[in-house]
């Protein structure tokens, strides 16, 4: 009888192990990425599901105005490897980890959210994992979101933050995620028009760089995001844009002057409604002279370099070298 057990157990095992060689075979061969982000893309759709309709997601937004705008509160359960600090700087709430680094090195990250999120805890750890591993210091600002403003108040607020930092006594780099790669490559624009001093270079992940979402070959990209819903973030572009409207060059900096900007590293997934006009960014950069590292992974999501994945982890690798200045 024990040897019957055991050879049951044994053929399960095998069966299992048979089953996981195709599983990540099957993952690799059909979308050109680890079995990891396969599963994590069937966890990120659960997450971000949503069946709210834009006329429902505008009353949310005014609800939401008509409470007014409250202090954002780091979550109770976050852990920091890093030293983090708060303060009130330009009006708006700043956090800075790793305050006492080491190294001569800022990075300025402006989170993503769609212009109506604050910070989650993608973002967080992974700004946590930067700092400590980079040894740099982040300062990471809560910008002004709608639909309490628009991109006018966080421009101001975000350049007299950055004047602030960029003293010139220490390498400054401008990153961003989402919505905040796009105000970060939008902030570096008007960097350029102002005649301040730029940052060493821009690294962007999945940069939000067109609001109007108007690019037709989006619409091929609709069934396959699974965190991204076309008709919401139309909605919350308009209330970012507001009395400017969607393709004004600070709103959408696709549209806006790209030469002379520093070297910019971008990151994107070919599975998100934003592939489309990264793509036209890419060209655009290069069409002006820009350094540009395009990094385009097969078969992965919106924000990749986020997820807690191989190609995440791999991806956060070559940001820490690249901060480091390596």
């Amino acid at each position: 009888m024990k040897k019957k057990w055991l050879r049951m157990l044994t053929l399960i095992l095998c069966a299992v192990m048979i089953l996981c060689v195709l599983a990540v075979g099957l993952s690799h061969i059909v979308y050109g990425r680890s079995l990891s982000a396969s599963v994590y893309e069937v966890i990120l759709r659960r997450r971000f599901a949503s069946d709210r309709t834009p006329e429902a997601e505008v009353e949310r937004l005014e609800a939401r105005r008509a409470e007014g705008e409250k202090p954002y509160v780091l979550p109770k359960k976050l852990t920091f490897s890093s030293s983090i600090e708060e303060m009130e700087r330009e009006g708006m709430q700043v956090f800075t980890l790793n305050g006492a680094a080491n190294s001569d090195t800022d990075v300025l990250y402006l989170h993503g959210g769609a212009y109506i999120n604050n910070f989650n805890t993608y973002q967080w750890r992974f700004m946590d994992s930067l700092a400590g591993r980079a040894d740099c210091r982040v300062i990471a600002p809560a910008y002004h979101l709608a639909p309490y403003a628009d991109y006018t108040q966080a421009y101001s607020d975000l350049l007299e933050l950055y004047r602030d930092i960029a003293d010139g006594q220490r390498r400054l780099i401008l990153m961003g995620d989402s919505a905040g790669g796009g105000l970060a490559l939008g902030l570096a624009e008007t960097l350029i028009q102002s005649g301040d001093v730029l940052p060493e270079r821009l690294i962007l992940f999945s940069p939000w760089v067109d609001v109007s979402m108007s690019n037709p070959d989006i619409a091929q990209y609709v069934p396959v995001d699974p965190i991204l819903h076309l008709d919401l973030v139309e909605v919350h572009g308009r209330y970012w844009a507001g009395k400017a409207g969607t393709k004004h060059w600070q709103v959408s900096p696709l549209y806006g002057d790209m030469a002379g900007l520093p070297p910019v590293t971008l990151y994107c997934g070919t599975r998100e409604l934003l592939y489309p006009d990264i793509l036209l960014l890419a060209e655009k950069l290069e069409s002006a002279g820009v350094e540009t590292d395009f990094r385009v992974a097969r078969g992965l999501n919106h924000d990749y370099p986020l997820m807690p994945i191989p190609e995440g982890k791999n991806a956060l690798a070559e940001v820490i070298e690249n901060v480091r200045g390596n």
